[in-house]
């Protein structure tokens, strides 16, 4: 009801404005047409009556062909009405000064006092107190009072056109490199240049306009802002290109200019893989596995006895030994209800005597029910035994985007691509080995390909897990601790994302494969997006977390096919941290052991991931797999990547520096201001950019400054037109917020 009521009076307000000038226009067009068709009619009299008190009996045609004007001014720019009403009656001020002119002619100003006695016919009483101050002070001089009155009405009449942002005619572009290099002016170079003197333009105009040109180092029609140009309308308002000076001299100064830079040296990596040898990662490779027969065979037991209590029989199928859970397979009698089961994990742990347990029914693709418990003797899987074994080495023909995930409750070895998944969600709590997850998948993709094919860029918050790999070449840009960086880098990726889909396109390829073998000179590498701790950018404040899920969703959406990966850890996996969007647009996820089934099912939408025993045990689950997956992620230790790292450091570092293998434009982003990263990093700078110009355009217009009237006039939310404000508050375009006084404004 209220926004009814508001839109109802916004309308009547217009409405009002325009009846206003339309009732102007009628009133001049009715003194005009009233004098040639019955200049004896009452109702020229009562009009020239009236209408003398300004201008007197002399000048009632200018009187009305002002009002005339006026009116059409308000019809055409009603917002300006209130700017206009006062424009209107200076001018009508000093114009009856110069109606006027003929009173000082008569002899009426003796002394400096006018005689006012014959004013009401030859002129009005508007201009009384300008022609009697003038006359104050300059005396007889009626030269002097006289030319003051009309430099007085052209600098008021400039004020109008100015704030009225009336265009000039059309003038011919001139080519200002001619003008900056006239040593390489050549005759046939001259004959390009468009000719301006014509018999309508005078030499003045000539000269005007190179002094413009001197002045503001542009062309008519054309304004040069930071880096940018900016094409203005064909034959725009003088006025305003020679007061825009100061405007474009302060936005020059507010952005940096782009120095020359020295050329960035080529590097070339050499093809040889696998990049660093086996023997730097330790390996328990031979190492069978042990575990006492008589644990099994009483553990089993005591499941047969607890099931029969209840009334359940079962029979034992057999047993799966994993690095750090035993499996026992049952296969319950014909009757059973597998829920039955479930039901009775309380009792079933009470009777093993363990302190985690997890039952999976049925295992897939069976017809038996899977209780798994702790194993007693744990071995370690190590990052060597993956990668070494064959089932990897299979993997690496077919795809160089390899996870060494780990093995499997069977003993298998798991492994899944980045192509197929494309991105991974994992979460942990603290101690679950979801950190040294992180370094296995590190440690798996520069093991698979060289710095040429892949990159990584890599936010850590917590500072110490990720500090290893700095200074190496994988790396687009120094590794990330600071949130608000973080976001930078996130925006910096969907900017990189858009530019090459708009290559993709233009080579008419899907994806970047087809790109690579089409362009095998011009290939692009993959690149790798870790986060190992994204809650610190979601709860940091509300605007970062909807910046950083915008930009997490687009690159989860799109950036598949460009080679784009994102890799998200998580400690806290809350509902706040992990969306609905993010979840929906991430189907890959990794749950290592978290401490209750509300996170499990945050991570994974099920429980399960509350029973894991920690160290490495975690749930893999696919849009392939119904089901998740338990597996043991392999161990790295810190001496390992120690190791890995100083190898690559002197197989591909050699006489290169951080300032080499950096890309300067992510390095640019990270240092820039706020307010230039947000938008252009968002996929929107261009559009920021023009809103921006509309906004000073606006301003220019209505001669006012807010976030309400910007709302309005570009179409555009509260927050988004604040944030504009604030930018051209910061650019010295408007004066700062004083409580509910107007803004200054410097253009």
């Amino acid at each position: 009801m209220t926004k009814r009521r508001r839109s109802r009076s916004k309308t009547t307000l217009k409405v009002g404005k325009y009846h206003v000038g339309l009732a102007l226009v009628l009133l001049g067009g009715l003194f005009f047409f009233s004098n040639f068709t019955a200049p004896e009619a009452p109702i020229v009299g009562f009009l020239s009556q009236y209408a003398s008190i300004a201008f007197g009996q002399q000048g009632l045609w200018v009187f009305f062909t002002l009002c005339v004007i006026m009116g059409m001014l308000i019809m055409l720019k009603g917002h300006l009405m209130k700017t206009l009403v006062k424009q209107f009656i200076l001018l009508m001020f000093v114009i009856s000064g110069v109606v006027n002119f003929s009173i000082m002619q008569e002899g009426n100003l003796i002394g400096g006092i006018v005689n006012w006695g014959a004013s009401r016919q030859y002129g009005g009483y508007v201009s009384r107190p300008l022609i009697e101050g003038l006359a104050w002070v300059f005396g007889d001089s009626l030269m002097a009072i006289k030319i003051l009155i009309v430099l007085i009405a052209l600098a008021i009449l400039a004020w109008m056109l100015y704030a009225l942002n009336v265009k000039l005619p059309s003038l011919p572009k001139i080519d200002v490199a001619h003008y900056n290099q006239p040593e390489k002016k050549s005759a046939s170079s001259s004959s390009s240049v468009p000719s301006i003197t014509k018999e309508s333009k005078t030499t003045s105009d000539t000269e005007l306009r190179e002094k413009v040109i001197q002045a503001t180092g542009t062309a008519f029609g054309r304004t040069e802002i930071g880096t940018k140009k900016i094409e203005t309308e064909k034959g725009g308002s003088l006025l305003k290109d020679l007061l825009k000076k100061k405007l474009a001299t302060k936005l020059d100064s507010s952005s940096s200019p782009v120095e020359e830079s020295k050329p960035r040296r080529q590097i070339h990596f050499s093809g040889d893989k696998p990049t660093f040898p086996y023997s730097l990662l330790e390996s328990n490779f031979g190492q069978t596995q042990n575990i006492d027969q008589n644990f099994i065979v009483e553990k089993a037991k005591s499941l047969e006895k607890k099931l029969m209590e209840f009334g359940i029989p079962v029979s034992i199928e057999g047993f799966d030994i994993w690095p750090s859970v035993v499996q026992i397979k049952i296969k319950p009698s014909e009757g059973i209800k597998i829920s039955s089961i479930e039901n009775l994990t309380n009792d079933i742990k009470l009777s093993l005597k363990s302190k985690s347990l997890r039952i999976i029914a049925p295992i897939p693709w069976t017809d038996s029910v899977g209780i798994q418990i702790p194993n007693p003797k744990p071995t370690m899987v190590r990052i060597g035994d993956v990668l070494n074994s064959g089932d990897f080495q299979e993997a690496m023909k077919k795809s160089d985007t390899g996870l060494a995930l780990g093995k499997g409750i069977d003993g298998s070895i798991e492994t899944r691509t980045l192509e197929s998944m494309p991105h991974l969600l994992v979460a942990g709590a603290t101690g679950s080995g979801k950190s040294v997850g992180i370094n296995d998948f590190i440690v798996s993709l520069m093991f698979q390909n060289t710095p040429s094919e892949l990159k990584f860029l890599m936010v850590d918050p917590k500072q110490v897990e990720l500090e290893m790999y700095s200074g190496l070449p994988y790396l687009l840009a120094p590794i990330v601790y600071d949130s608000t960086k973080a976001i930078k880098l996130l925006q910096r990726t969907v900017e990189e994302m858009e530019k090459r889909y708009t290559t993709l396109k233009e080579q008419r390829v899907k994806n970047l494969t087809e790109y690579n073998s089409k362009n095998p000179a011009e290939k692009m590498y993959r690149i790798i997006f870790i986060i190992d701790e994204m809650a610190d950018m979601m709860l940091s404040s509300s605007a970062n977390r909807k910046e950083v899920e915008n930009c997490i969703n687009r690159l989860a959406a799109k950036a598949r096919a460009v080679g784009i990966h994102l890799i998200l850890a998580t400690q806290r996996p809350s509902v706040n941290v992990i969306t609905g969007l993010i979840k929906a647009n991430i189907p890959t996820r990794i749950a290592f052991g978290v401490v209750s089934e509300v996170d499990s099912r945050t991570i994974l939408g099920r429980k399960g991931a509350e029973d894991l025993v920690g160290k490495g045990d975690m749930l893999y689950m696919d849009p392939s797999t119904k089901f998740p997956i338990r597996i043991q992620a392999p161990y790295v230790s810190t001496e390992e990547i120690e190791k890995v790292v100083a190898s690559l450091k002197r197989k591909y570092m050699q006489g290169l520096t951080e300032e080499d293998i950096y890309n300067p434009e992510i390095i640019a982003a990270l240092e820039s201001k706020a307010e230039t990263a947000s938008g252009a990093f968002a996929g929107g700078g261009g559009d920021e950019d023009d809103l921006i110009q509309q906004a000073m355009q606006v301003i220019v217009e209505t001669r006012k400054a807010s976030a309400t009237l910007l709302q309005r006039k570009l179409g555009v939310g509260f927050a988004r037109a604040a944030r504009i404000m604030d930018v051209l508050e910061e650019r010295g375009v408007i004066g700062p917020a004083e409580g509910a006084k107007p803004r200054d404004i410097f253009l």
